[in-house]
């Protein structure tokens, strides 16, 4: 299993605690679209910064599901994940899916 499905997974798991879905298979549906957004965007903040800032994202998409009580959009992903990265001194490439 990717590291992308792996975290694909903590969300999902958080999704059912939080959330009114009772599988992760439910989840997933749920998420619909935006499941793989999460992905996308897990991977290019680890292509762009690494590890560490694809788990700092992690962490805050499940902080958002916790909190909000819904799953953020992929835009608000996106941009959260060119924070991190720019936060950790990394560049946003100009055909970086984040970047758009």
């Amino acid at each position: 299993m990717s590291k992308t499905e792996q975290q694909l997974r903590e969300i999902d798991a958080i999704a059912v605690e939080v959330l009114d879905v009772s599988t992760r298979q439910d989840a997933k549906e749920k998420a619909g679209s935006r499941r793989e957004a999460y992905g996308k965007a897990l991977d290019e903040v680890r292509d762009v910064a690494g590890r560490s800032a694809a788990g700092e994202l992690l962490e805050w998409v499940q902080e958002q599901i916790r909190t909000e009580e819904t799953f953020p959009t992929s835009r608000e992903v996106r941009k959260q994940g060119a924070k991190i990265c720019r936060s950790m001194d990394h560049s946003i490439p100009d055909d970086s899916w984040l970047g758009a």
